[in-house]
């Protein structure tokens, strides 16, 4: 269970999302797809923060939850008096309202189910990593400056696919010369920055996607930084002191050593299930990934090879995945493959003067019938709106 309310944030009026495991937002350009898929992300961080830290942090002071949002996003033209957001999940559940700068954490009984997630944006602006060869030297902002920092793992750790969702085409990473180099089926090397629009847009996809669905879990070169070793030991002290009640004179029968620091229990079952927590909290379980208009300068059935591939990789490890996109070939092709726990949203215009929209979520059947109608969808919009 995961639902999400936007109310007053850029072009969005009223969005009121029941999240399922696949997602797809779509609707006309500057509707608010965007917004509300940055807003999902960012709520799905700060929900990461809180179950890492096991309280409130900063976000309670003030406006800082939504400053923070702003910076990250470039969204501060966004913010309004009167903008509200609410996230809730079997874990816990906070919101906050701008007109009195509150911010409200309530945890839930599932609190201790949390399993650590990869969450991840990728930005439609992607195909700058590949169109600029110096792109590090670039100063760039917020979720643009995190997908470069993971592109850059993604393809160190990656080194080459060798033919990227057959299409006849190979990526190879140089460590010595740090360049992107492809290689297409007539045998041309050309690099990256070198190559159409649409490898551009697709290749840093593949590469990320394919290191946060698989590479991730493999990779032991990535080395934990001493905050977030400090940030591991708090929280493994505050498990601890949370879960392990005992009496005053209990024996302790099992201990278990973390870090350097040893935790005793009285009994092997409470051992064995503070070692669980401490897996589920350290130890990467999935990704919860965000992707704005996949089908960024892709023919149409590469559009649809890209949705299958992302259908079988993201079930490994059962990522939640959310897609803002244009295309209705993304959007029939993830319908007629139906991922598991599928929902499906449209912006629609609520207000021609003011250019303001509202969050409609589709019913199975209608989704149905989206599929059924394919194209001639869009040209009859104000069927589903």
């Amino acid at each position: 269970m995961r639902q999400l309310t936007i109310n007053n944030l850029g072009p969005i009026k009223e969005a009121k999302l029941n999240l399922g495991q696949t997602n797809v937002i779509i609707g006309p350009q500057s509707s608010g797809k965007s917004t509300v898929l940055k807003t999902a992300c960012y709520c799905s961080w700060v929900e990461k923060r809180l179950e890492l830290s096991q309280q409130a942090n900063g976000f309670g002071n003030g406006s800082t939850f939504i400053d923070i949002m702003a910076d990250y996003y470039k969204m501060n033209g966004y913010i309004q008096t009167d903008t509200y957001i609410e996230y809730e999940t079997e874990h816990l559940k906070f919101s906050y309202f701008h007109k009195t700068k509150t911010f409200c954490l309530n945890w839930k009984e599932g609190q201790w189910n949390y399993k650590r997630a990869k969450v991840s944006y990728v930005p439609a602006d992607r195909n700058l990593v590949a169109a600029i060869p110096a792109w590090s030297n670039i100063s760039l902002g917020g979720n643009m400056i995190d997908f470069m920092s993971d592109w850059d793992c993604a393809r160190k750790f990656i080194k080459e696919e060798p033919n990227c969702l057959n299409l006849g085409i190979a990526y190879f990473y140089d460590s010595y010369s740090n360049t992107d180099t492809i290689r297409l089926d007539n045998g041309k090397t050309i690099s990256l920055s070198e190559s159409s629009s649409g490898i551009q847009s697709l290749l840093p996809l593949y590469i990320h996607l394919d290191y946060i669905t698989r590479g991730m879990y493999v990779n032991k070169d990535v080395k934990m930084s001493f905050e977030q070793k400090e940030e591991n030991r708090k929280l493994i002290s505050t498990i601890y002191s949370k879960l392990n009640k005992t009496e005053p004179d209990a024996l302790a029968s099992e201990s278990i050593s973390i870090g350097g620091f040893d935790y005793a229990f009285t009994s092997p079952q409470q051992a064995a299930k503070f070692e669980q927590l401490y897996k589920n909290y350290t130890n990467l379980d999935h990704s919860e990934i965000f992707i704005e208009e996949p089908e960024d300068n892709l023919f149409p059935p590469t559009q649809c090879l890209l949705i299958n591939w992302m259908d079988d990789i993201t079930k490994v490890h059962d990522d939640f995945v959310f897609l803002a996109t244009h295309s209705p070939y993304i959007l029939n092709q993830i319908i007629k493959i139906r991922p598991k726990d599928l929902s499906v949203f449209f912006t629609h215009l609520t207000d021609a003067k003011e250019k303001t929209y509202k969050v409609r979520q589709l019913e199975d059947q209608e989704i149905t019938e989206i599929y059924d109608n394919g194209v001639d969808m869009f040209f009859n919009f104000e069927l589903y709106v």
